[in-house]
């Protein structure tokens, strides 16, 4: 066991679905909190505190999909794609377990400055925990019963942004929880964050139904993956759009480039390009949300949004 292996077990491309949802949670209450966060540094405690506590969950949803899919079966010498440091040797699973606890403590440790402010974001916090760690180990795996796209949405979209400004407008005690916009950001960067789930679904379409391991892709078959992508992306990104304008719109031509793209990918290598690619618009399209904010093109009157 190295650090090398440890980091990769990690998977860094992922990290970007923990970094998205908090800073677009911050760019939502500033443009709809009554408040902005300058001036005030407990609303950067909490906000840095939401980011360690998200960072950790995800990386404590990789180990424990290491350890599961390697105790299922899943991850067999036939799979595409990255290696995976259990079934691979890597690291042993005792190993990897005391990996999962130990993230799961730093995730704790990190958001406590949160989960003091109110019961609820306590319980919602031990709820994202627990979710991650089931999302392929336990009695009912959600990855094994075709709910993946449902985690994801609902984790690394809606509960994270929405949570991040419920804390931020915590330490603004006059402020209104904006529920609305926080709502609708999360759904559109969980859509788009479900692209990486649908790119790696439809790669490991044959070995994920040789193990029973019944994905929607495996329910549905990749035609089903690649109508949700072109989804996911078209209305992700109008989702965002509704809330922070025209800035994210602008990435429609690259949602769409990639989406005919991945309609002609067929073999497992095929899909490989697109976990990045989905990355990479989910990252551009918060940081197209957040400068958005921080300059002021954030429409008044977006709606109903105020």
């Amino acid at each position: 066991m190295t650090f090398r292996a440890w980091l990769a077990a990690t998977r860094p491309k992922t990290l970007v679905a923990a970094v998205a949802p908090v800073a677009l949670g911050g760019a939502v209450f500033s443009a709809y909190g009554k408040a902005g966060l300058s001036g005030n540094g407990f609303a950067w405690l909490l906000l840095a505190s939401c980011l360690g506590f998200a960072l950790c969950v995800q990386v404590a949803c990789n180990f424990a999909n290491d350890l599961g899919d390697s105790l299922r079966g899943a991850d067999t010498a036939a799979r595409v794609g990255p290696r995976r440091a259990v079934s691979a040797g890597d690291i042993t699973p005792d190993a990897m377990r005391r990996g999962i606890w130990i993230a799961c403590a730093l995730a704790l440790v990190l958001g406590a400055p949160v989960a003091l402010l109110n019961p609820w974001l306590l319980l919602a916090g031990l709820l994202a925990i627990t979710c991650a760690l089931a999302y392929t180990l336990g009695p009912f795996p959600l990855a094994y019963r075709g709910l993946g796209d449902v985690f994801v949405v609902t984790c690394f979209g809606v509960q994270a942004a929405t949570l991040t400004v419920w804390a931020v407008s915590m330490a603004w005690k006059a402020s209104v929880m904006p529920w609305a916009p926080a709502l609708l950001a999360g759904l559109g960067l969980g859509l788009l964050a479900d692209n990486i789930l649908v790119a790696n679904n439809a790669r490991d379409y044959e070995t994920d139904l040789a193990v029973g391991k019944r994905t929607t892709v495996v329910r549905f078959g990749r035609g089903f993956a690649r109508n949700l992508h072109g989804f996911n992306s078209i209305f992700g990104l109008a989702c965002l759009g509704h809330v922070f304008g025209w800035a994210p719109m602008v990435l429609l031509p690259l949602a769409i480039w990639q989406h005919l793209a991945f309609r002609k990918a067929t073999q497992p290598a095929d899909f490989l390009p697109f976990l990045g690619r989905a990355a990479v618009l989910m990252l551009l399209a918060t940081i197209l949300c957040v400068t958005a904010t921080c300059l002021g093109w954030v429409p008044a009157d977006t709606l109903w949004m105020r």
